[in-house]
């Protein structure tokens, strides 16, 4: 037992999680091996999660895109700040759906505002009614968009929106592939290192793999939207 508790504190020291099964733990646990709860003051907790958090916050505060001071809606101004504390505290997965939504609030706003100059009493509550490939055609029908950007939203809204806000885990890590893995066996200690693990194949690898690809698209996927928001909204000056 000592041989793969070693093995075990080796491999905790190298990564910043350790993946095992609720059936291997228990396991474990009927071995002798010295697997407990951890209980944690909420005092201790906070203090530990913000430091973290400001670590976070020095490395990425630089990379945020910011909204135009031309944007004068309230409403995207509040959801905009609150994507921007996700943003900079390091929480990219709510950082990404906000953005998105922010994009969707916003092309609702100028289609709202386009209907409003044929008709004034035009009521908002139609606009709400609209899923976003429905807004996207009518500002096109408008010429408020090109064709061009038409297809780029529509591509956006089926590859990456519908993924996160209808949470398709499965899509979302698809393409993330782990170069190395080790595992090690709890009978005999036996560690060993698989290459090339597709996070698709391995269900108890999704949540962990979604993480990790939010920290690599966060920034590009906020700025596509965030473009899009100063884009629609800000008035052009005559």
């Amino acid at each position: 037992m000592n041989k793969i508790k070693k093995k075990i504190d080796e491999m905790v020291k190298q990564s910043d999680f350790i993946i095992a099964s609720p059936k291997t733990i228990e396991s474990m646990k009927a071995k002798g091996f010295p697997i407990k709860s951890v209980h944690t003051t909420y005092k201790e907790y906070l203090d530990r999660l913000f430091t973290e958090k400001r670590k976070v916050a020095n490395e990425v505060v630089d990379k945020l895109p910011h909204l135009d001071k031309g944007v004068a809606n309230a409403s995207v101004q509040s959801l905009y700040d609150e994507m921007r504390e996700c943003f900079v505290l390091g929480i990219p997965g709510a950082a990404i759906t906000l953005s998105i939504i922010l994009l969707e609030l916003a092309l609702k706003y100028r289609l709202h505002e386009e209907r409003v100059k044929d008709d004034p009493n035009s009521p908002w509550e139609y606009i709400e009614r609209l899923d976003l490939t429905k807004v996207i055609n009518e500002l096109r029908k408008r010429k408020v968009i090109t064709l061009d950007e038409k297809n780029k939203l529509d591509e956006f809204n089926s590859n990456i929106r519908n993924d996160y806000i209808h949470y398709k885990i499965r899509n979302l890590v698809k393409e993330l592939v782990a170069a190395e893995v080790p595992s090690v066996n709890t009978e005999s200690g036996e560690v060993t290192i698989h290459k090339n693990i597709s996070a698709l194949d391995h269900p108890y690898l999704w949540f962990s793999a979604k993480k990790v690809v939010g920290k690599k698209t966060v920034v590009s996927i906020a700025d596509y939207c965030i473009s899009w928001v100063n884009k629609t909204l800000v008035k052009k000056k005559d």
